[in-house]
């Protein structure tokens, strides 16, 4: 009977040495709000022998003026908020600070993600678990990496004298007439069209030969 009892628990524990650590919830939004965006604030503070809730009094400063809002500490069993601790930190997030801060006292910290009024704060307790509660482990990053942009591609010009391009078309009518207005001895009429076709149509072959039109008869 008692080598029966005995195997039972050495089943149970090999059961517990091999079951996977817990997988995190899904965060609230003050949850990853916190995460996400007062965690990578940047601050830059120095702590001198300060009670624990002025530390974070003093690393909350600088958050607020950056409108992330304040660190909301929950202190776990054990905790005290007056202990001591010394830091300095410049132009650091605030994951750097934490883990400066919490080391010191073998203290872990989880951030809070439930429908309460803890919600989107940081827990406190002993252990050196970071962002998430002992025992669970961190997702891994689901960001995939930003595709490379694809290289702009210029539309090729047509080519000049294109006779399916509209200016193109638009541009040899107003020719033809200017050449007719030259052939009746009409110069200023057809200078006036040469004019207009180098004004609205200068990337065309009849612009070209416009000009040339139009430096021989001046």
């Amino acid at each position: 009977m008692v080598r029966f009892a005995s195997c039972v628990v050495a089943a149970l524990v090999a059961a517990v040495a091999v079951a996977p650590a817990a997988d995190p919830p899904a965060d609230t939004a003050s949850a990853h709000f916190t995460r996400t965006k007062k965690f990578k604030g940047k601050v830059t503070v120095d702590i001198k022998n300060e009670p624990l809730s002025t530390a974070f009094e003093t690393l909350s400063e600088p958050l607020v003026d950056q409108k992330l809002g304040p660190i909301s500490v929950h202190y776990g069993v054990g905790v005290s908020k007056n202990t001591r601790v010394t830091y300095s930190g410049k132009d650091v997030t605030v994951e750097e600070a934490l883990d400066g801060i919490l080391k010191q006292l073998d203290l872990g910290y989880h951030v809070v993600s439930s429908k309460d009024r803890y919600d989107g704060w940081i827990e406190l307790n002993k252990g050196t678990h970071r962002g998430y509660p002992a025992g669970v482990v961190a997702p891994k990053s689901a960001t995939k990496p930003e595709p490379k942009p694809e290289p702009k591609t210029e539309p090729k010009p047509k080519p000049a004298g294109d006779p399916n391009d509209p200016d193109e078309k638009q541009a040899r009518l107003r020719l033809d007439l200017a050449k007719e207005c030259l052939a009746d001895g009409k110069k200023a009429d057809a200078a006036r069209l040469f004019k207009y076709i180098l004004s609205k149509y200068p990337k065309t072959a009849a612009a070209a030969e416009a000009k040339e039109l139009a430096d021989k008869n001046k």
